[in-house]
């Protein structure tokens, strides 16, 4: 299947990429790391996505070819990047046209539809390690992609704390210093750039934990937001604070949002597979990290079937 992209991207002209809503930066990553990829090999490209890039990443080079703009040419291949499912690409699946097109669905998640024409979905630490596989033969990498592949790597696995991390995805973040990626300022950009109205609303949503036997909630309601002038990107790692906590093994971030839609995200350490309870709710992810979308709950209700279906993983 690698070979197969790779040979595609070598003959192949014009090029759509695309991620998930509200991405984040392994999604980012392995945009503009094949975006760059496919700048140097000369090709005709354009990255199309449903939402804005989150101001984290916004100082990152060449970010302003993610664009929430419909591709001025018409192309042959799209790229699916990071995401488990055409659903999760919000707009974007209305909004452009996969017929006689051939789709590429590129992702880390064990749960993904398998909805591409080519599907390289395998069980590693992000999706920017599996762009490394298939871009490494084919163009030098320079700082700039090596900036994006270690963003990519460094951001799925926490700075890599979490469990997805493998001698792998070290060995490639290591080479890609060797590149020119830089980690202090990379890490700089990624979490010590923070808006003060981030830090406001951690302190406020931090005020919501509720602890369950080894379970702990927070959530964050609109009216939170709004009072701050905050916006969901503010909320990106909220869920790992209380998972930090000794003797919790699940930690469930709820978010509200319009129309009556909560979005869970769970995280979890112990053995505890919340992709099981994710896949009930007919959301997925991986074993430790994974989230849905409901309606039709309010936060207590949703926390108590939660804990039945947690206790039952």
């Amino acid at each position: 299947m690698v070979d197969e992209v790779r040979e595609i991207i070598k003959k192949g002209d014009n090029f759509l990429l695309t991620t998930h809503i509200h991405h984040d930066g392994d999604s980012v990553a392995s945009e503009l790391a094949l975006a760059l990829t496919l700048k140097k090999l000369g090709k005709r490209f354009h990255i199309f996505n449903n939402d804005p890039v989150p101001y984290r990443y916004k100082n990152f080079p060449y970010i302003e070819l993610a664009t929430t703009q419909p591709p001025p040419f018409d192309y042959e291949f799209i790229f699916v990047l990071d995401c488990a499912s055409l659903s999760r690409t919000g707009k974007i699946r209305e909004k452009i046209n996969f017929e006689n097109k051939t789709v590429i669905n590129i992702d880390h998640h064990m749960s993904n539809e398998r909805f591409g024409d080519i599907n390289i979905v395998q069980p590693v630490s992000s999706t920017s390690e599996i762009i490394y596989d298939i871009i490494k033969d084919l163009v030098e990498i320079d700082r700039d992609i090596a900036t994006y592949i270690y963003m990519g790597i460094s951001t799925d696995t926490g700075g890599f704390r979490y469990p997805n991390t493998t001698s792998h995805s070290l060995e490639i973040a290591s080479l890609m210093v060797k590149l020119g990626a830089d980690p202090g300022k990379i890490g700089e950009l990624v979490w010590f750039t923070n808006p003060e109205r981030r830090i406001k609303l951690l302190g406020k949503v931090l005020t919501t934990l509720d602890v369950r036997d080894g379970v702990a909630f927070i959530h964050v309601t609109r009216r939170m937001m709004e009072e701050l002038g905050a916006n969901e990107d503010d909320t990106e790692e909220f869920v790992d604070f209380p998972l930090s906590i000794e003797g919790i093994k699940v930690a469930v971030f709820l978010k509200e949002r319009d129309g009556g839609v909560i979005k869970a995200s769970l995280r979890s350490k112990k053995g505890v597979n919340v992709e099981k309870v994710a896949r009930e709710f007919g959301g997925g992810g991986h074993k430790n990290a994974s989230g849905f979308e409901v309606n039709g709950y309010d936060m207590e209700k949703l926390k108590e079937v939660l804990m039945e279906k947690i206790c039952l993983s």
